[in-house]
């Protein structure tokens, strides 16, 4: 099937970042080379890849899904154009590979069909530690703008208007920094909506009383935010958002952890309203708590000996077609399926057999490309014959059209058979690979984490790139690792594990 391909390029907020206009010129000059037709772009302009919410970027992930796909291949700049989050990036890559679309990237090295996965998990695992530093320097620098008593960022609160700075300049654009003035135009109506709650008054008898025009979740907001209105600059109060959920659950750190400089500004409330007020947001929290459903990490990876999936079920994984098989706990086999995966696959022993397997395979291969590099010199060479002796012809005959067309053909299939060598040559490189048994460690230790202390769906994503499927018959577990996903490689003996589960 001709390859029809969509372009993804996306620009964050950092100044140095590689323009879409830049990428949009090297991927369709680099595509056209290919011979490959451009159906589809999507562009995501000021968006960060540390979440996969980005407008373009989504789009192009529902058309993926849908039967009216345009394109069969998709092209990015390089791996953090595409995520800078590792996860995202193998659970895009999965969804793309079950709809037979390829992934492309023009900044990812080429070296073998056989590393290239191991090049690219790497990079994906490069562009997430760049991402989680450039966060920490920010967080580090609005951390000292909290102490001197400015703003962190983002827009004043109702009460309040933003005064700026000048501090200096920046390629000479002043730079500014602000600190929050009293609004005059609002400033008396919420402190007396704020007085009020503070003394116990219902949110409802004083949008009455006042007759607010304000929604009840802004109305919410201000009432979270009453440090402020006490006169203190607050920072670090809110969780982190991934992931469509709060960092462990809760939308607001506890208070420990919340970064206060106190006095910055003309205050609206007095600080022991202002603790009245988050005294019953908390109680408030506490009544609406509500249970959770269980979330099934084995999810689609799970089959019965019948073939069928197992469902997660009232904390219970059980036969989809219901054959009879007796279904088992969900945290037993989600336990033992993590303790096999630390004291069989994710080892040391593991990853050198899975090097020692790539090393031979790659020896193997370089061997048939010998062969055919020579062919293509041999047929190169033939070909710059052929157009040295019609060289010399041309000064001989009378006419020369036929001659020049010839020529015309000779020569665009000498470059052809160049471009053929320069891909063998460069896939013929040996690997540029940093092995030290300190990175195969460190990547290690970063799953392990990941699988005992991630997300819900960061685990859920981390099994996915390790195993292919599990097979549970009732008595035992069969886990099934995924070598594709691993390395780009069959070993020549698969073997499957199997954990005795508890009865």
């Amino acid at each position: 099937m001709a390859k029809k391909a969509a372009l993804y390029l996306r620009s964050s907020k950092d100044r140095h970042d590689v323009s879409v206009e830049s990428q949009r010129r090297e991927l369709s000059e680099y595509v056209q080379q290919k011979g490959v037709v451009i159906v589809a772009e999507f562009v995501d302009k000021v968006e960060s890849a540390k979440t996969d919410d980005r407008p373009a970027f989504q789009a192009m992930v529902s058309e993926a899904k849908s039967k009216d796909c345009r394109f069969n291949v998709v092209y990015c700049y390089d791996t953090s154009r595409f995520s800078r989050r590792q996860y995202h990036a193998q659970m895009y890559k999965h969804l793309f590979k079950k709809r037979s679309i390829e992934l492309c990237f023009l900044k990812l090295p080429k070296t073998d069909t056989i590393l290239d996965p191991i090049i690219e998990s790497l990079m994906e695992a490069f562009d997430e530690f760049h991402s989680q530093k450039s966060k920490l320097d920010g967080l580090r620098g609005m951390r000292e703008n909290i102490k001197q008593g400015w703003r962190a960022g983002g827009r004043a609160i109702l009460g309040y208007q933003l005064e700026k700075h000048v501090v200096g300049t920046r390629e000479g654009n002043p730079v500014t920094k602000s600190k929050l003035i009293t609004d005059p135009k609002t400033f008396t109506i919420i402190q007396q909506y704020l007085k009020g709650r503070a003394k116990g008054e219902s949110r409802k008898a004083l949008i009455a009383e006042l007759k607010l025009d304000i929604p009840y979740t802004t109305l919410a907001y201000i009432e979270e935010s009453v440090l402020t209105y006490a006169g203190h600059t607050v920072w670090n109060r809110h969780n982190e958002y991934a992931d469509g959920e709060y960092v462990g659950g809760k939308k607001f750190r506890d208070k420990s952890e919340w970064v206060i400089n106190r006095n910055t500004h003309e205050a609206i409330i007095t600080e022991k309203e202002a603790e009245a007020i988050l005294a019953q947001r908390e109680k408030q929290r506490i009544k609406s708590t509500r249970f959770r459903k269980n979330h099934y990490l084995l999810s689609g990876l799970l089959k019965c000996a019948c073939g069928a999936n197992m469902d997660g079920d009232s904390g219970f994984y059980r036969c989809h077609d219901r054959c009879g098989s007796r279904g088992i706990k969900k945290e037993t086999i989600e336990q033992a399926v993590i303790n096999v995966l630390f004291s069989e696959l994710l080892t040391m022993t593991f990853m050198n057999d899975l090097k020692a397997e790539i090393a031979k395979q790659y020896k193997d291969q370089s061997k048939n490309k010998v062969h055919i590099l020579q062919a293509l010199k041999k047929e190169m060479h033939d070909i710059e014959r052929e157009i040295t002796e019609l060289v010399k012809l041309m000064s001989q005959v009378k006419h020369q059209r036929p001659l020049l067309a010839r020529l015309d053909n000779l020569e665009e299939e000498r470059l052809s058979l160049h471009v053929k060598h320069e891909k063998e040559m460069a896939n013929a490189k040996p690997p540029i690979l940093n092995d030290s048994t300190e990175m195969i460690k460190s990547f290690l230790e970063h799953y392990r984490f990941n699988l005992e202390a991630g997300s819900t769906e960061k685990r859920k994503a981390v099994l996915r790139s390790v195993i292919e499927r599990g097979v549970f018959d009732g008595e035992t577990l069969e886990i099934i690792p995924s070598y594709q996903q691993i390395a780009g490689v069959n070993l020549a003996s698969p073997r499957g594990f199997e954990p005795l589960l508890p009865p």
